[in-house]
């Protein structure tokens, strides 16, 4: 191969794979983004829903802080979304639960929840193939 096409091949390749990398610090940081919503939205639960969650979201916590470090970013980021579908789960079940919350906003929760942990999905479905990753916030 001709040494000016060689550069070209390579140059190509090296920007496919830097592409490749942004698009899974995107989907990392939309993960990350998701985790903060969740957690966010548990501080501001009765403190005795808190208690109960704690461990949930500090696991979503912590995943969220060992993503951005994290070697393989993909095994990270699935368990970040598990960690952050048991935590939103758990939230939904304690609001139903909870007799001073009305089914409207147990609707409401569960319905901007759901819209959260899809994000975070849509996000790595668009990375895995390939596709821009735009955060609409």
């Amino acid at each position: 191969m001709p040494p000016a096409r060689k550069l070209v091949v390579d140059t190509i390749g090296s920007a496919g794979r830097a592409a490749r990398i942004i698009e899974q610090g995107a989907t990392a940081l939309l993960g990350v983004r998701v985790a903060r919503t969740l957690y966010g939205r548990w501080r501001r639960m009765s403190a005795t829903a808190r208690a109960q969650l704690e461990p949930l979201a500090e696991d979503v916590k912590e995943r969220a802080l060992n993503l951005r470090g994290a070697s393989d970013r993909d095994a990270a980021g699935r368990e970040l979304e598990q960690a952050g579908e048991r935590l939103a789960a758990a939230m939904v079940e304690s609001a139903e639960s909870d007799p001073d919350i009305s089914e409207i906003e147990v609707s409401r929760l569960r319905t901007d929840l759901a819209m959260e942990l899809d994000r975070m999905a849509s996000a790595e479905i668009r990375a895995s193939r390939g596709g821009v990753i735009q955060d609409p916030r």
